[in-house]
């Protein structure tokens, strides 16, 4: 099993019309080359993998859970497709009670957090092995934090683990949400400088981990 906590900070909002037309916004792509890279192997799905979507504006969580996805083909545009329909759900707020989870099709499920302590107290509860952020910037975590670094360290990727990533830069101003995570306890920091996007960044954790299953 590996975990991804992706924190995006603002909602994203599309249609199946934009998606058909050529307009899909860049970051969708960007989100669907995660979902591609987290799940999609060469003829099936990795089943014990789990990716969350956070996205801060609305405190709206999505989670994907590999062994019950369905519809999910190695295209961009079924991604795409899938994810418009759970932000879809969340639009209409009277509808999606707090800290409940709604299904939006197979193996996708959304839920709202009151607002970032209730979501954090959420992942505190999920999050039984360690907390690593994938970030570049690491100066801005300061003190307290352990830092692996690829160069010096091997990555041990435990069952339980959960790899954090920001999909935007961590600035003084949006620091806030990372400073909560930082009071969950075991939590580590893992500099991959040298892998830019961040999908290649899932694929390497993916790696890493089919790697140690061979072992």
């Amino acid at each position: 099993m590996v975990n991804f906590l992706l924190l995006i900070e603002n909602n994203i909002n599309y249609t199946k019309k934009i998606i058909d037309s050529g307009q899909t916004p860049q970051i969708v792509y960007e989100l669907c080359s995660c979902i591609r890279e987290t799940f999609c192997l060469s003829y099936s799905i990795r089943k014990t993998n789990f990716l969350y979507l956070f996205f801060q504006k609305k405190n709206t969580l999505i989670k994907f859970d590999g062994a019950n996805l369905r519809y999910l083909g190695p295209d961009e545009r079924s991604q795409a497709l899938l994810l418009e329909k759970a932000l879809n759900k969340v639009k209409n707020e009277n509808k999606v009670k707090n800290d409940i989870w709604i299904k939006s099709t197979p193996g996708i499920y959304v839920r709202k957090f009151f607002d970032t302590s209730s979501f954090i107290d959420f992942y505190r509860s999920i999050a039984l092995g360690k907390s690593i952020i994938l970030t570049d910037n690491s100066y801005i975590l300061e003190e307290n934090v352990e830092e692996f670094n690829l160069n010096k360290t091997v990555i041990k990727i435990m069952e339980n683990d959960f790899f954090i990533i920001p999909i935007y830069t961590i600035t003084t101003k949006n620091f806030r949400i990372i400073e909560s995570i930082k009071e969950v306890k075991n939590i580590k920091l893992l500099s991959l400088s040298k892998i830019k996007k961040v999908e290649n960044k899932i694929l390497y954790i993916n790696f890493r981990k089919d790697q140690q299953r061979t072992l």
